[in-house]
C-alpha cells in the first residue's frame, strides 16, 4: 500500500469534552426535530438536576408529552471518584504497577474493584441519560402530573438541535410509586460473560488482574447492530441487521498498536494478556508483563457500558465503551510514558469484500476488494482544530459511519500530528503493515492514531515528566442501513460537531386531584319490608385526572345487609351510575327509614345519606 496507506491529520488544537462525544447523533434530515434524531443520546449529570438530586436512582423516571404524558426510558449511571490503584487488588504485583496514585473519577460498579457509589443517591457526580428520539411537546401549563409522581420535582429537560434547530422536551420527576424507570423498553442487550469463571467465582475477587488471561463470550445486542467481544481489547464480530442489511459478520478484529506499525510488541493482544494469539512466534508473556482490570460493566434500559484498564505500561491506559441502540461511543484516556506510533483502527474479514469505503477527503471511495488503493491524503490545515474526521463503509452488508478525533490538554510543537490509516491489501508486507493476527489480512481497515512521540500522560509519572498532559482518542460509530453515501456521512459529522443540547429547568404542572361526588339517579324508590330495595347512584369525579378504583355501598340499619360495587375509575369530568341492591327488613316500622351510600377510593371517603319513604 505504501505511503497512500497512512494519512496525517492536522494537529487538532482544541479540548473536546467527552460530553460532546456521549450527547450526539444523526437521523432524519438537517432540520430534523430532536425527536427525529432517535439515535442521539442526551447525557446530563446530577448537578444540572438539583430538584432530584437525592433521589435513589430507580426513583427517577422521565416522561414526554404528546397530548397526554407517555413515560419514556431514563438511566441513572452512579460515578465516584477513587483512588487509582485501588482498581487492581493490593497484591497485584508487575513493574508497571507502581506504588504511587491519583484520584480519578470513573462509573460505579459493586461487580468491580471499583464498588458501590459511596452515595448510593443521585448525586452530582451521576449521570442521567436518556435518547433524544425519546423528546415530545412542551406540556401545557394545566397539564396534571402523571399518576405516581412527585409533582414538586417536575423538571423539564429542553433537548435543542442546533443543527436542525429543532426542540422537543422530556419531563423528569420523583416516582412515589413502582413507575419503572425503563417504561417497559430496552434498547442495549449487553450479555457479558468471563468464561474461566466456576461456580461460586465472581468477576471482583477472581478476576486475572496481572500476568493472566480472561477470556470472555460477550455480546451486545441492539435491533441495528451485534458486537461480540473475546477479551478487554479484543472483538472479533460486527454483524448489523439496520435497515434490511445482511446481518453477516464483516469484522476481522479491532486493532490496537504502539511504539511501532512494524511490530507487534505492544497489540490487543499483549494489551488483553493473549500473547499467545498473536501472529508473532516468540513474542510471549515471560518476556514481559501485562495486567488489566474492569472499572465498570453496565447494562441498563438506555445504554451499556464497558470500562475497562490496562494496557501493559500503561496500566491506567482506559478504554471507555457506550453502547446505544444504533451507535457505539469509545473513548481511549491515554495515561502511558511517552511512546510512540499509537494507534487504533478497524480490520474487516472477507465477508466485506464489495463494500465502498470512502472518508472524508475521498468522498468518491474505493471499493474494499483486498488490492491496494491509492487514495488522497490530506495536508497540513485539511482538518481544523477541534473536527471530527469520517470513514466509512457501506454496501449490502450494512454502513459502517466512524467518526475520530482526539484531545490534549495542551497543544504546542511537542505534540506530534494525528493520522489516519487505511490499508486494503491480503497480502500487506510494506512499512507499517505488519498484522498481529486475525486473518493476517487487511480488507478496509481504517482507523486513527498518533503519527509520533506524544509527551507523557501517566499522571504517576509527573514528577519524572515536566511535559505531561492529558490526552483521549475518541470515536464515534454509527451502524446503520445499506449503501449509506458520503451525504449520510458529512451530515452524521455535522451532528458530532454541533450536539444535541439538554437544559433543566423547574417545571410547572398541577398536582392530580379526584374530586368525587354522590348523587341519586332518578326518583328515590319506596322501602317495602321484606322486599328488595334497588337505589341508582350517580358517581361523578369533578377532579383535574382519573380517580383510582372507588367502591360505593349502600348501607343501614333497616336493610338485611350491605350492599357494594367496585368502579375501576371515574375519568375526569366523568360520571358512572350503578344500581346498588340490598333488602329492606322485615317488621320495619315507621313512616321512612334512613340509609347511607358512601365512595372510598385510595385518596377520598364520602358519604351521604338518604331518606326513604316506607310503605307498608
Amino acid at each position: 500500500m505504501g505511503d497512500h496507506a497512512y494519512r496525517t491529520f492536522a494537529r487538532i488544537g482544541a479540548v473536546l469534552g467527552l460530553a460532546a462525544i456521549t450527547a450526539v447523533g444523526f437521523a432524519g434530515s438537517s432540520t430534523a426535530a430532536p425527536a427525529d434524531r432517535g439515535d442521539d443520546p442526551v447525557v446530563l449529570k446530577g448537578s444540572q438536576l438539583a430538584r432530584l438530586t437525592g433521589a435513589a436512582p430507580g426513583k427517577v423516571v422521565g416522561f414526554k408529552w404528546n397530548g397526554k404524558w407517555i413515560q419514556v426510558p431514563v438511566q441513572i449511571d452512579e460515578r465516584h471518584t477513587v483512588s487509582a490503584r485501588t482498581l487492581y487488588p493490593a497484591d497485584a504485583d508487575n513493574k508497571y504497577i507502581l506504588g504511587t496514585t491519583f484520584d480519578i473519577e470513573v462509573y460505579a460498579d459493586p461487580k468491580t474493584r471499583s464498588g458501590a457509589d459511596e452515595n448510593s443517591n443521585f448525586d452530582a457526580d451521576d449521570e442521567l441519560v436518556f435518547m433524544g428520539g425519546d423528546s415530545g411537546k412542551a406540556a401545557p401549563t394545566s397539564a396534571v402530573a402523571p399518576a405516581a409522581v412527585a409533582p414538586g420535582s417536575a423538571t423539564r429537560v429542553a433537548v435543542d438541535d442546533p443543527v436542525g434547530g429543532g426542540k422537543g422536551y422530556v419531563y423528569l420527576f420523583r416516582s412515589t410509586g413502582n413507575l419503572d424507570p425503563s417504561a417497559g423498553k430496552d434498547y442495549v442487550d449487553y450479555d457479558f460473560k468471563l468464561t474461566k469463571l466456576t461456580s461460586g467465582q465472581n468477576m471482583k475477587d477472581d478476576y486475572g488482574y496481572v500476568n493472566a488471561t480472561n477470556p470472555e463470550d460477550s455480546t451486545v445486542t441492539t435491533d441495528s447492530y451485534q458486537l461480540h467481544s473475546t477479551g478487554r481489547w479484543m472483538e472479533d464480530e460486527m454483524k448489523i441487521s439496520a435497515g434490511g442489511a445482511s446481518d453477516a459478520d464483516i469484522l476481522d478484529r479491532e486493532a490496537v498498536s504502539a511504539g511501532s506499525l512494524n511490530s507487534c510488541g505492544r497489540s490487543e493482544y499483549t494489551f488483553s494478556g493473549n500473547w499467545d494469539l498473536d501472529a508473532v512466534i516468540g513474542n510471549e508473556r515471560p518476556d514481559d508483563d501485562d495486567e488489566g482490570t474492569y472499572v465498570a460493566v453496565i447494562d441498563g434500559p438506555v445504554r451499556a457500558v464497558r470500562d475497562f484498564m490496562g494496557a501493559n505500561s500503561g496500566p491506567y491506559v482506559e478504554s471507555i465503551h457506550k453502547y446505544y441502540a444504533d451507535r457505539e461511543d469509545k473513548a481511549i484516556n491515554v495515561r502511558v510514558h511517552p511512546i510512540p506510533y499509537m494507534y487504533v483502527w478497524t480490520d474487516y474479514s472477507e465477508a466485506a469484500v464489495g463494500m465502498t469505503y470512502r472518508d472524508q477527503l475521498n468522498t468518491g471511495g474505493v471499493t474494499v476488494d483486498g488490492s491496494p488503493d491509492a487514495i488522497n491524503s490530506p495536508a497540513p490545515g485539511d482538518v481544523e482544530d477541534g473536527q471530527y474526521f469520517w470513514q466509512q463503509l457501506s454496501g449490502s452488508q450494512g454502513s459502517v459511519t466512524t467518526l475520530v478525533s482526539a484531545q490534549a490538554s495542551v497543544i504546542d510543537g511537542d505534540n506530534p500530528p494525528y493520522a489516519g490509516y487505511y490499508l486494503d491489501d491480503v497480502t500487506p508486507t510494506g512499512s507499517k503493515e505488519k498484522q498481529c493476527g486475525g486473518d493476517l489480512k487487511a480488507y478496509g481497515a481504517s482507523g486513527f492514531g498518533i503519527d509520533g512521540t506524544f509527551p507523557n500522560t501517566d499522571p504517576n509519572l509527573a514528577p519524572i515528566f515536566v511535559n505531561t498532559r492529558d490526552l483521549s482518542v475518541n470515536r464515534v460509530r454509527y451502524f446503520g442501513g445499506p449503501d449509506e453515501t458520503a451525504t449520510e456521512a458529512e451530515a452524521l459529522r455535522n451532528r458530532v460537531q454541533q450536539p444535541l443540547t439538554g437544559t433543566a429547568s423547574k417545571a410547572s404542572v398541577k398536582a392530580p386531584t379526584e374530586n368525587l361526588k354522590l348523587a341519586i339517579k332518578g326518583k328515590k324508590p319506596k322501602a317495602r319490608p321484606g322486599k328488595a330495595l334497588r337505589l341508582k347512584v350517580k358517581l361523578s369525579n369533578s377532579g383535574n385526572t382519573a380517580s383510582s378504583a372507588v367502591k360505593v355501598c349502600l348501607k343501614g340499619g333497616k336493610l338485611s345487609r350491605r350492599a357494594c360495587k367496585t368502579v375501576s375509575t371515574v375519568g375526569s369530568g366523568k360520571a358512572k351510575l350503578l344500581t346498588l341492591k340490598s333488602k329492606v327488613r322485615k317488621g320495619v316500622r315507621g313512616k321512612r327509614i334512613m340509609v347511607t351510600i358512601t365512595a372510598r377510593s385510595s385518596s377520598s371517603a364520602l358519604g351521604r345519606g338518604v331518606l326513604l319513604r316506607v310503605k307498608h
